[in-house]
């Protein structure tokens, strides 16, 4: 288990379920963060706090599965996928699965809490696949 953020950023693969239908998955072994993901496909700085609020992303690791959306990094704010994103989310566990050792017994987490920066966030909202995609 990741014991600080660091640890954690190179055990989890971090995901975003793009616009267009494509999964962009970060590489193996690497602390990429989501934000980094995004500019190195070429989006500017200031349209990824906005994008990363309306677009459902995340990381598996540990065989587990953990979706968000959300920027605010104020301690204590919940980034959740809200309702209206759950088709987006339920869309793209197809491709998930293809990436991941994902079952319908898998814990998916539908939300984490800002922590402090270089801690491990607490995840939210658990339920499985199986009960989610029904």
């Amino acid at each position: 288990m990741a014991s600080n953020a660091y640890d954690f950023h190179i055990v989890r693969r971090a995901f975003i379920m793009m616009p267009d239908g494509n999964l962009l998955v970060a590489p193996k072994n690497t602390d990429l963060s989501h934000e980094q993901m995004l500019n190195n496909i070429g989006m500017g700085r200031d349209d990824i706090p906005k994008f990363l609020t309306t677009v459902p992303r995340g990381y598996f690791m540990n065989g587990e599965l953990c979706v968000y959306q959300g920027f605010d990094m104020t301690p204590g704010a919940i980034w959740r996928v809200p309702v209206e994103s759950y088709n987006i989310v339920r869309a793209f566990i197809p491709k998930l699965c293809q990436e991941f050792p994902i079952t319908d017994d898998t814990n998916l987490y539908l939300g984490v809490r800002v922590g402090e920066i270089g801690t491990v966030w607490e995840k939210l909202y658990k339920t499985t696949v199986r009960a989610f995609v029904r």
